[in-house]
């Protein structure tokens, strides 16, 4: 493991946004806003805390250790406090990034940092208005400074790293997660007349988003394909576990047992 004589956490150049903490705070910076690292390198340093650090846009130059490596926004960089690192740039153009150093390492074990290491994740641009809205919330905490900042420091953090984590799933990794809430939320409320509205409530999107989801899953409508699973359902019940058709129908929500007799007749 390195041997940081000294650790600091190198701020920017005077009129670039920053802030930096005091006392026992669970946070020890936050940067946010334009950087020019081609005109104002950060040096190759350790810094007291775990780096947070996100490339909105534009790209950087990494240093880690003897190593260089490229990087590209939307990504977001994890760095150890015992990795000594720096940045720059190729050449003269402005990047936006977003910075929080905590004291401690990530809380989630999915954003593990090995000692001494970093991590570069890439993102989704799509997640980028989320980020921005916890560094905005973490800067109105500290505006706030009373005695429950340290507890809401601590909350935002655990806000960051889940969206980090989010924002470096793949579309269709997040589409298999919501498919597998939306199908569970079905499975659970089969007695419902109206689903659809609540679960464009539950999954907080909109009738035309959910009906889209739903056929580049199932093939189906959300209706057809609860539907169905009603069916199967009460067929499991009358023929599996022996109810009466009329008391399958009542649990699952049918208005009149008769509708129940006709749907397992139909799916024969």
């Amino acid at each position: 493991m390195p041997n940081p004589v000294s650790k600091v956490t190198v701020h920017p150049p005077p009129g670039r946004p920053s802030w930096g903490g005091q006392g026992n705070l669970p946070l020890i910076y936050l940067g946010w806003g334009r950087r020019d690292f081609a005109k104002n390198p950060l040096p190759v340093h350790y810094d007291r805390g775990t780096n947070y650090f996100i490339l909105v846009s534009g790209e950087i130059v990494l240093s880690v250790g003897n190593e260089q490596k490229v990087v590209q926004g939307p990504n977001a960089i994890l760095i150890d406090s015992d990795c000594r690192f720096g940045i720059t740039q190729k050449r003269r153009e402005t990047v936006s990034i977003l910075v929080w150093v905590w004291k401690d390492r990530p809380q989630l074990p999915e954003l593990e940092i090995t000692e001494g290491a970093s991590r570069t994740l890439d993102l989704r641009d799509s997640s980028l208005d989320a980020l921005k809205e916890l560094h905005s919330r973490c800067r109105k905490e500290i505006a706030v400074s009373d005695s429950a900042l340290p507890f809401t420091l601590n909350a935002l953090r655990q806000l960051v790293e889940v969206e980090i984590l989010r924002a470096t799933r793949t579309a269709a990794a997040t589409g298999d997660l919501r498919w597998e809430l939306a199908h569970s939320w079905m499975m659970n409320n089969l007695s419902i007349h109206t689903p659809v509205p609540a679960l464009c409530d539950y999954l907080g999107m909109s009738p035309s988003a959910l009906h889209r989801f739903f056929r580049s899953q199932a093939g189906l409508s959300p209706g057809a394909y609860f539907r169905n699973l009603k069916w199967q359902e009460a067929r499991r019940l009358v023929e599996n576990e022996g109810w009466q058709v009329k008391a399958a129908a009542y649990h699952l929500g049918y208005r009149h047992p008769n509708d129940l007799s006709r749907a397992l007749l139909a799916h024969r």
